[in-house]
């Protein structure tokens, strides 16, 4: 279950636990026909992937209050196009969907990913990581965090899920260097300029087999 401390307490989130490599379809065409036309011609793993994610968003947007009726659309880069007013971020990973909202005036901009907790292909780490991260990744693996290396990828990720709706920008590996701290929590200090925010705060958990981690500027 996913701890609702890891999102600020303005937010409203959605999980679902689907088939592992499901194609079901069922949310998939509950959609708005404009949110489906998205993935038209996608595989139907890739319509459900993104129909679970969507269906998800609808819920936490109810939750938070808002008109969850209308389209969540791609802009760039596939960003979802939330309400105006609203923040929020989405994700998907075999057998896992989710998404949280927030208020934009209480939250900027968030950051979800989640992956399944195991380690990274060998040899993709040092794609992925600094040097200095690099024994960040052999402390946590020394306390049992044997899935450290896709910890990693996934703090990226979401950190650049914050980052690119207030930039409209770019965000590679090398550009954020990450404090992974045992407490669960996780510091992105930004390291390209120009950057509107010099860091973007998060937390992380390991629940049920997946890595979930949520950023966030508020």
């Amino acid at each position: 279950m996913v701890d609702p401390s890891l999102f600020p307490e303005s937010a409203k989130f959605c999980t679902m636990n689907v088939a592992n490599h499901s194609t079901d379809l069922t949310r998939f065409n509950m959609l708005h026909p404009l949110e489906r036309a998205l993935v038209a011609h996608a595989v139907d793993i890739r319509k459900a992937e993104f129909g679970d994610a969507r269906w998800c968003a609808h819920q936490a947007l109810a939750d938070l209050g808002r008109d969850s009726s209308q389209p969540i659309l791609r802009g760039e880069r596939g960003m979802p196009l939330w309400p105006s007013a609203v923040s929020g971020s989405l994700t998907h990973t075999n057998g896992f969907r989710a998404a949280v909202v927030a208020p934009r005036l209480l939250v900027r901009s968030m950051g979800l990913d989640v992956e399944v907790a195991e380690p990274l292909p060998e040899g993709v780490i040092h794609s992925v990581a600094l040097p200095t991260e690099i024994a960040q990744l052999e402390r946590l693996q020394s306390r049992g965090v044997d899935c450290a290396t896709k910890l990693l990828f996934c703090v990226k990720e979401a950190t650049y899920k914050a980052w690119f709706p207030l930039t409209h920008r770019w965000l590679g590996f090398e550009q954020a260097e990450i404090d992974v701290r045992d407490d669960g929590t996780c510091t992105s200090y930004l390291l390209v300029r120009p950057t509107p925010v010099p860091l973007i705060e998060g937390r992380w958990q390991i629940t049920n087999g997946y890595i979930v981690v949520a950023t966030y500027v508020t």
